[in-house]
């Protein structure tokens, strides 16, 4: 005789359950109808200085995602993230958007441990001084990332929404790292109580070892406190050392979706692997703007110039500029 699951106790919450049905982990349909999903704020937009935050499961419609995103300011990167439908919003604007080749981490806050030993050389905290908001700047710049806009993070240092700390080395006094916290909560009164990491930078200058994994474990810990369920986060797929670093920290991977506009700075997220073949400039310059456009590239005589462009059904072989 099969045996009858025992019974919650009387005002015990299984929060395994709330882990699988999650409004931020469905990736399709309708928007959630409990009371908490329906109590949030629609249309969900947060500034970080570096771009905007569209949190797409407060949008109803997929297009208004797409058309948020094309709003997006010249040199800017704007993420369109927890995306439901993501191949509807995206075939609003398919030659504008891109689905983002990066994988979400989650951590439940709740299973966090802290480490026994703290990274020697270095304090974590938030800036204090404009000075401060410049050092972090130039880590930015120095890792090819977009900085935060002038005046941003010193304006927006006490910020509810947005938590911006820095890993700051005690003998010099420099700024050798920075993250962005978002509270969810907070933005949209979030109904599965969450929060992301974003714009992860380190020192490249810096020698001093665990210092990203300090500015997330810092953040978590906030989080943490402030009795949030979790902290997300996007990862390149192909960025294994960072992968390792999150699973070892207790994330794991859940099913969320990315959308972003092709523009300069994700340039190389979505034009795809450079022809192997040895052109010309001549022919470079036709080939490099097609694969920016998304037109199919295909070398048939590298040593002639010769190539064939295709897009949606039709296609054209050139030489050098010449079709």
């Amino acid at each position: 005789m099969a045996r009858k699951p025992t019974p919650l106790p009387q005002g015990h919450h299984d929060h395994r359950l709330d882990r699988i049905s999650s409004p931020s982990l469905k990736n399709w349909g309708d928007m959630p109808t409990n009371p908490a999903a329906q109590a949030m704020q629609r249309d969900v937009v947060v500034e970080c200085g570096w771009g905007r935050l569209i949190f797409a499961q407060t949008f109803e419609d997929p297009r208004k995602v797409a058309d948020a995103l094309r709003q997006e300011s010249p040199g800017q990167r704007d993420i369109a993230f927890y995306l439901r439908d993501p191949h509807v919003a995206l075939a609003h604007a398919p030659q504008e958007l891109f689905l983002d080749p990066s994988h979400t981490f989650r951590l439940w806050v709740d299973r966090y441990r802290a480490p026994h030993r703290r990274p020697a050389g270095f304090v974590v905290r938030k800036i204090k001084s404009p000075d401060e908001a410049e050092q972090v700047n130039r880590i930015y710049v120095g890792r090819h990332m977009v900085p935060f806009r002038e005046d941003f993070l010193w304006a927006n240092r006490n910020s509810r929404v947005l938590t911006v700390l820095v890993a700051v080395d005690e003998a010099s006094g420099r700024i050798i790292g920075v993250t962005t916290g978002v509270d969810h909560a907070r933005a949209f009164d979030d109904p599965d109580n969450g929060s992301s990491l974003w714009a992860l930078a380190v020192d490249p200058q810096s020698s001093l070892p665990g210092i990203g994994e300090a500015l997330v474990r810092h953040l978590a810990e906030h989080y943490k406190a402030c009795g949030r369920a979790f902290m997300d986060l996007s990862v390149m797929h192909t960025n294994t050392l960072a992968i390792k670093l999150y699973e070892k920290l207790g994330f794991e991977r859940v099913p969320v979706f990315t959308l972003k506009n092709k523009n300069s700075i994700n340039e190389r997220l979505y034009i795809g692997p450079e022809p192997e073949a040895n052109l010309n400039p001549y022919a470079r310059i036709i080939v490099d703007e097609a694969r920016r456009r998304g037109i199919a590239v295909e070398v048939i005589d590298e040593e002639a110039n010769y190539f064939a462009l295709s897009f949606g059904g039709r296609a054209i072989v050139c030489r050098e500029s010449l079709s």
